[in-house]
């Protein structure tokens, strides 16, 4: 079997890692193929890239006209491999070109699983007739596709279409070796006693993350800061490093991300509900507080809501900068330590061995179908 797993937005992510992980240990012939989207000349064993330069957190017509070449690249891709068998593809702009490369080509061989990370059109939402377009893609390439993956099964809420596709659950859980983190590391530590707020992953400006770092000035809150992404809030962190309870990382490996939010009280996850996509919010930070043992914040009114409230393993504010303000100045340690119990409880009960279970079964029956 000869296997090519795409995604255009960072092939080098965890969920990427956990199926090249399963293609290794079942001795898959793979290539990961992702795109180079600052054209730096990125080489690894068994990866290849798309080398077009168009930079990242780029919006509206032009990411758009970004997304055509990458799949325009995909679509070639896969016409210069007629020995590929089994094509995992994250996300419609890698996904569709392979469904209508296989319909078109009578490649009915062609394994396909579309992996749903985020439901596309829902990121055009200002620009009606450029959703209505993905749109259809996305139902031609869920009824072409062997399987489809979503991150939570709330996500088929979004599905607003009858599909007969086998449909797979596999949350963005963290797949990692706990004696690989770092125990007793002093640039995480802080002495004033103040509560610590972390994150660790990307920066967009939906992410309500400028507000967590303005209160960074007036509160008694101290901030744990690992990632990369918008210019504006790396400038923003880089700005107020020289403060002593803040604390800038830059871009972090897992280990490293998950060490540094390890001290934290608290573990940071809000959202903006104007992004659609984001009310069917399936952060990482979910399950890596869990596996950490820590509580969470995050945003009323999405899916993740209700998951924290049940479970009582967090807390959930509206995204408002005083309504952010005041949990910082109402924060209650006793608390959060007993709800990061309840969660780490909640980890070893459901999800420890979740992702073992996944690929021992689900994803391999579909492979050998």
């Amino acid at each position: 079997m000869k296997a090519l797993l795409f995604r255009a937005n960072n092939i080098f992510a965890s969920r990427c890692a956990k199926y090249i992980n399963y293609f290794q240990k079942s001795n898959i012939d793979f290539l990961a193929v992702g795109w180079d989207r600052n054209n730096s000349s990125v080489k690894r064993d068994n990866y290849d890239f798309y080398r077009y330069k168009a930079g990242v957190a780029v919006g509206g017509i032009k990411a758009v006209l970004n997304h055509l070449h990458w799949m325009f690249f995909v679509y070639r891709y896969i016409k210069q491999h007629p020995n590929v068998n089994f094509v995992h593809a994250c996300d419609l702009n890698s996904a569709f070109p392979v469904a209508f490369f296989r319909y078109f080509h009578k490649r009915k061989d062609i394994i396909l699983i579309f992996d749903v990370c985020d439901w596309f059109s829902a990121n055009f939402s200002k620009f009606q007739f450029l959703r209505f377009a993905f749109h259809l893609m996305e139902r031609f390439t869920v009824n072409q596709a062997s399987c489809v993956i979503v991150c939570e099964s709330e996500r088929v809420e979004q599905i607003q279409f009858k599909f007969n596709t086998p449909l797979l659950v596999l949350p963005n859980i963290p797949e990692i070796d706990e004696s690989l983190l770092f125990h007793d590391d002093e640039k995480f530590k802080f002495d004033n006693g103040w509560p610590v707020f972390a994150y660790f992953g990307g920066f967009s400006e939906d992410r309500f993350l400028l507000e967590l770092i303005q209160l960074a000035k007036t509160e008694r809150v101290n901030i744990l800061i690992g990632g990369f992404g918008s210019k504006i809030i790396e400038d923003a962190c880089s700005r107020l490093n020289d403060l002593p309870n803040f604390r800038y990382f830059g871009k972090l490996s897992l280990v490293e991300g998950l060490s540094m939010s390890s001290y934290a009280d608290v573990i940071y996850a809000m959202y903006c509900k104007s992004n659609p996509n984001h009310i069917y919010a399936a952060p990482n930070k979910y399950y890596e507080a869990m596996f950490l043992g820590k509580p969470i914040l995050s945003t009323k009114g999405i899916i993740l809501e209700k998951k924290i409230i049940e479970n009582n393993i967090g807390y959930v504010i509206e995204e408002d900068i005083d309504c952010l303000r005041i949990f910082i100045r109402d924060f209650n340690i006793v608390d959060s330590q007993i709800k990061g119990r309840r969660s780490r409880l909640l980890w070893d009960k459901e999800y420890s061995s979740y992702v073992k279970h996944f690929f021992e079964n689900e994803y391999t029956d579909v492979i050998n179908n």
